[in-house]
């Protein structure tokens, strides 16, 4: 089944791009059939919404993608990737609310750079799992030196 899902299968960060996944659907869910409010809680006009709405497609797209990555721990430099650019959406709001005048309440929109940090702590977690998995199994092994 292409979209069954078994969240203790998946490593630590997969998990977090599952459920990043979701609020991905939601932001784009809300812009692709909600423009209108969307625009009035960042209190953004904007002339034509058909840009918009085609921007809330691209995000239900993005969604499905993380969906299908988080099931994959086989897409973990995906993961690392995401926290880079996940965590760079606080300064390039920031940097648009002092100098181009936007209104601060978009910083609410930045939560994916608390997704980020949630990746990259469960990046390191998945990491010393695995290192412990390595170093238990190379002690069951036997010595092959003989």
């Amino acid at each position: 089944m292409p979209f069954s899902y078994n969240l203790k299968a998946m490593s630590r960060a997969g998990r977090t791009m599952f459920w990043f996944g979701f609020w991905v659907l939601a932001c784009g869910i809300s812009l692709m059939f909600f423009p209108g409010m969307m625009l009035r809680v960042a209190r953004v006009t904007v002339s034509n919404d058909v840009i918009l709405r085609i921007q809330g497609m691209v995000l239900i797209f993005l969604a499905i993608y993380y969906f299908v990555a988080g099931r994959h721990p086989e897409f973990r430099p995906l993961y690392q990737v995401t926290v880079y650019t996940r965590a760079s959406a606080l300064p390039v709001t920031a940097v648009m609310v002092l100098l181009l005048r936007a209104n601060p309440l978009i910083i609410l929109f930045t939560v994916g750079a608390l997704g980020a940090l949630w990746t990259a702590l469960a990046l390191r977690a998945d990491r010393a799992d695995n290192a412990d998995r390595a170093a238990r199994a190379a002690a069951r092994a036997p010595d092959r030196k003989a």
